[in-house]
């Protein structure tokens, strides 16, 4: 296990609440009813199914009305979650670093005796949670680019397949920009990768900038990107393709390299799969570059 992983998951500076978790070592427990929670743990590494059976430990202790966990890999709520008169913050930390922090809500209060008795449930917890949360850190490494911090190809092939199962689900459409920057390759050459590598940065800032939020960016290769766009009709989603295209060509670092973008726009048609979307996208890229660049071409 990558223990240094664990210092991007993290909290700095945790509030402090009454109820704090705080563990060195593995606790000797005696082979009881108990000791099942952590085999129960021991049998998945995906946060939401461990924090399902957690609730439901708990939910032997008191009536629960709502669980939830916050962490450095995201937020999640036991199934059937619903708000609770009262609620009741735990921090878990295991080795002097903290994990995550739970919220408890119920209808009945948290008495001093529940409360040891969640801690003791969050103690049999926390090296399951320690391990799945190394895990999910492992796999979003693993759909992100190092440089930009956006998604890779990997993570873009999987979120297209899913984007274009839901607009047809939906009877909803969805639309898909690829850009290229244009005269890329001579600031690479003239200038240094370095060089090329902060224009990919600023590039990949101003796109987060300029989307909506609903919308995802990928970096598809060198200096290709991607951009899925949801529940696009034709004239919002070439309004955000000539918005890209002004604010990457304004870019003060694009400017001084004569570095300028080309994009392609299609919107997935009826009984149209990812491949026609991606190659019709494709086409419309490539017929912006043919007609002189720094400009956006509609798929047809």
């Amino acid at each position: 296990m990558d223990y240094a992983l664990l210092q991007d998951l993290g909290v700095n500076q945790a509030p402090c609440y009454a109820a704090i978790t705080k563990v060195q070592h593995w606790p000797e427990q005696p082979q009881t009813a108990e000791q099942s929670l952590v085999s129960q743990l021991q049998t998945t590494l995906d946060i939401h199914e461990q924090l399902n059976i957690v609730s439901m430990a708990v939910g032997k202790l008191l009536p629960l009305s709502s669980l939830q966990l916050h962490t450095a890999a995201g937020d999640f709520t036991a199934s059937g979650s619903k708000a609770g008169q009262y609620e009741h913050r735990s921090m878990l930390i295991l080795n002097q670093q903290c994990l995550a922090e739970l919220v408890y809500q119920s209808d009945n209060a948290f008495t001093p005796m529940m409360q040891r008795q969640l801690l003791q449930l969050e103690t049999e917890w926390l090296f399951a949670l320690r391990n799945a949360l190394v895990v999910s850190r492992l796999q979003q490494m693993a759909l992100k680019d190092t440089l930009t911090g956006l998604g890779n190809r990997r993570f873009f092939d999987d979120s297209l397949n899913k984007a274009v199962q839901l607009a047809h689900r939906h009877n909803e459409s969805c639309g898909l920009l690829l850009l290229d920057l244009d005269n890329f390759k001579q600031v690479n050459d003239i200038s240094g990768h370095t060089t090329g590598d902060e224009l990919l940065i600023a590039v990949a800032n101003i796109v987060r900038e300029t989307l909506r939020a609903t919308d995802t960016v990928f970096r598809f290769g060198g200096d290709e990107f991607a951009i899925i766009l949801s529940a696009a009709d034709a004239a919002s989603a070439e309004l955000i393709a000539r918005r890209l295209l002004k604010a990457i060509n304004q870019l003060a670092i694009s400017k001084q390299y004569q570095v300028t973008v080309s994009i392609g726009l299609a919107l997935l048609q009826p009984k149209q799969d990812q491949t026609a979307l991606f190659n019709a996208a494709d086409t419309a890229l490539y017929q912006a570059k043919n007609a002189g660049k720094s400009t956006v071409r509609f798929a047809q």
